[in-house]
C-alpha cells in the first residue's frame, strides 16, 4: 500500500495557532509515504510567512511535495507580482515550482495553476499537459497523481471562475494516463470522479490550518493505494482542535495505459 497525505490551503499568516500541534500529530500517526501540499502554503507571500510554512513541513518528519497557489504570489506589491512573482517561493521553499515524486507505489506530478496576471483564477497550459503524458509514459502500473492548486471542477453551487484550459485539461489527462487529481483552493473536501471525466477522480481538501474556513471545519485527505483501487478518508478538525477521521470512500483506478 502506498499513503499520501493531502494537505492545502495552510495559509501561514492566517492559521490557528492551536490547529498547528494537533495536525502534526494527526500526520506522524498516518505514517505517510508522501505528504502532497496543493498551493498556498502562505497568505500573502512574505517571507516570515514562508519561512513559518516551511518549519511546520519539516516537523511532519516525511517526504513533501508542494506546489504554489495562488495566495504564493505577492498581490499587492505589483512590481514584485510581474517581474518576480515566484522569487520568494523559490528562496524559502527551494523546490522547484513543479516537482515530480516518485514512491514504490506511485509517480506524483507537480503542476503550477498560479497565474500573475489573473492572480485568482489560475491557468493550465497545453505544455503542462504534454509533460504530465510524457512523465506518466515511464509510471509502469504504479498510481499516476496530478497535484495542482486550481481544481478543474467546481462542485454545485461554487461561484468562483474554473482556471483558463480545465476543458482541455479534462479532455486530455485521462488520455495522458493521469487517475488522480489533488487540488485545493476552495477550502471544501471532495472526493469523486470528474463529471466531464468520469474515468478521473477528483479529490480536494479543505483548508489544513487557515481561520478562512467555509461550511466544513479544517481538514486534510488521507489516500490509500493499492493495486488497481484508493481508498480516500477525509480528516476533519473537532470542536477541541483534534483531527479525526470523519468519512471515506473506495475508488477504482483506471488501468495503466
Amino acid at each position: 500500500m502506498t499513503r499520501i497525505v493531502h494537505l492545502s490551503d495552510l495559509h501561514f499568516g492566517a492559521t490557528a495557532p492551536a490547529l498547528l500541534a494537533p495536525l502534526c500529530a494527526a500526520v506522524a500517526e498516518l505514517k505517510p509515504d508522501l505528504v502532497a501540499v496543493s498551493g498556498d502554503l502562505t497568505q500573502r507571500a512574505r517571507a516570515g510567512q514562508f519561512r513559518d510554512a516551511m518549519a511546520f513541513l519539516a516537523r511532519l518528519g516525511c517526504p513533501v511535495i508542494c506546489v504554489p497557489g495562488n495566495h504564493d504570489i505577492p498581490l499587492w506589491n505589483l512590481a514584485a507580482r510581474l517581474w518576480a512573482p515566484w522569487g520568494r517561493w523559490q528562496r524559502h521553499v527551494g523546490r522547484p515550482l513543479e516537482p515530480e515524486v516518485e514512491t514504490q507505489g506511485a509517480v506524483v506530478v507537480g503542476i503550477n495553476t498560479a497565474n500573475p496576471l489573473a492572480w485568482k483564477q489560475g491557468r493550465i497550459t497545453a505544455r503542462q499537459l504534454d509533460r504530465i503524458a510524457a512523465r506518466f509514459t515511464r509510471a509502469g502500473d504504479r498510481a499516476r497523481i496530478v497535484v495542482m492548486h486550481h481544481p478543474l471542477e467546481h462542485l454545485p453551487g461554487e461561484t468562483q471562475w474554473l482556471m483558463q484550459g480545465t476543458a482541455e485539461a479534462l479532455r486530455r489527462l485521462p488520455g495522458a494516463g493521469a487517475q488522480v487529481v489533488l487540488s485545493g483552493h476552495i477550502h471544501v473536501s471532495h472526493a469523486g470522479p470528474f463529471t466531464a471525466a468520469p474515468g478521473l477522480l477528483f479529490v480536494q481538501a479543505g483548508t489544513g490550518l487557515s481561520t478562512r474556513v467555509r461550511e466544513e471545519r479544517n481538514a486534510f485527505n488521507v489516500l490509500d493505494f493499492t493495486p488497481g483501487s484508493v481508498v480516500v478518508q477525509t480528516w476533519v478538525a473537532d470542536a477541541a482542535g483534534r483531527f479525526a477521521h470523519l468519512r471515506d470512500g473506495r475508488f477504482d483506478l483506471p488501468q495503466a495505459r
